[in-house]
């Protein structure tokens, strides 16, 4: 009798042992697979409803404290978006911090990328042997360093025609088949590709430069007019009414894209003010790309010489939160 009562409390304890031994694989096998679900799962990255950012050289971009003094005044300002330099002036490629770009994104900031493409525009065709695999490059290490926008600058030929031999379709094409290039290159790094183009361009059709907005709208995600009223130099009602310049330039490249949303590039700079005094210039701009349907505005000051334009936007975001 004894045997056969422990036999079977040596089976009793052998079933006990073997549902706690399941049931603890089962809890692992869950919370790994939690885990797992967890890292599918990684929140996707939210891009800004509307764009309010400026422009920085190379030098903040590879320096984090410099940066960490932008970040701060950009906040102040209501900014939420940055463009910054991965070239030199030279146009040569710098490796940016990935420490830098997580620090922005920790901060709320839009980290864009900005690379020159053809410096001064395209005037010898074909473009020498390298330059366009180099310029690629430095646009897969900068997704690489934690950009969320890859914008290409100057991706258009010179403004003087003197490559006479391409007809405007063959030009088109051209600078067409770089930004698809582009795109290709970058799709597995969840980046928005951006291009920017003269302010004249959403007002024109059948420009030298290559750029028209038809064109490239199915070939980029951001198309950004710089509408410098300073630049319109064939009226200057323009020149003097930046108001109008800036809603009429963002208003009809938004009409001629589909795909595309419009950021424009806003004048940051002392030029050709007209009777307008510099706060009133930028303030006129800002509230011009917000009744336009744009999605966003850029300030452009290549000396990066920000104080009155933060004052303004953090003025003008304060006396309409609803706007942010």
């Amino acid at each position: 009798m004894k045997k056969v009562y422990l036999a079977g409390l040596m089976s009793a304890i052998i079933l006990v042992l073997g549902i706690s031994i399941f049931a603890c694989q089962r809890s692992i096998g869950s919370t790994l697979s939690a885990d797992i679900s967890k890292e599918k799962k990684a929140p996707e990255y939210v891009f800004p409803e509307f764009y309010r950012g400026f422009y920085l050289t190379v030098s903040p971009a590879l320096n984090l404290e410099e940066l960490k003094t932008w970040v701060e005044r950009a906040k102040k300002a209501h900014m939420n978006t940055m463009v910054l330099d991965v070239q030199n002036l030279r146009s040569q490629r710098r490796d940016i911090p990935k420490e830098n770009i997580q620090y922005l994104l920790d901060n709320g900031i839009h980290p864009i990328a900005r690379i020159v493409i053809f410096p001064d525009g395209l005037s010898v065709y074909p473009p020498p042997q390298g330059l366009l695999q180099d310029r690629y490059d430095a646009a897969i290490a900068a997704c690489e360093a934690g950009f969320k926008e890859i914008q290409f600058d100057y991706i258009r030929f010179n403004d003087s025609n003197a490559i006479r031999n391409l007809s405007l379709e063959q030009r088109y094409a051209f600078i067409e088949g770089i930004l698809k290039t582009l795109r290709e290159k970058v799709k597995d790094y969840n980046v928005r590709t951006a291009a920017d183009v003269f302010g004249r361009i959403p007002l024109n059709r059948g420009d030298i430069i290559g750029q028209r907005m038809e064109s490239l709208d199915p070939v980029v995600d951001v198309i950004c007019p710089m509408a410098y009223p300073s630049h319109y130099t064939w009226d200057k009602h323009l020149q003097h009414d930046p108001y109008k310049t800036v809603l009429m330039t963002s208003q009809r490249a938004v009409e001629r894209v589909n795909h595309a949303i419009i950021v424009t590039w806003v004048q940051a700079f002392q030029m050709r003010l007209g009777p307008n005094t510099y706060p009133d210039y930028i303030r006129k701009q800002v509230q011009a790309v917000h009744d336009s349907g744009a999605s966003g505005y850029i300030f452009w000051n290549a000396r990066q010489q920000y104080d009155v334009p933060f004052e303004v936007t953090e003025k003008f975001y304060g006396d309409n939160k609803n706007l942010l």
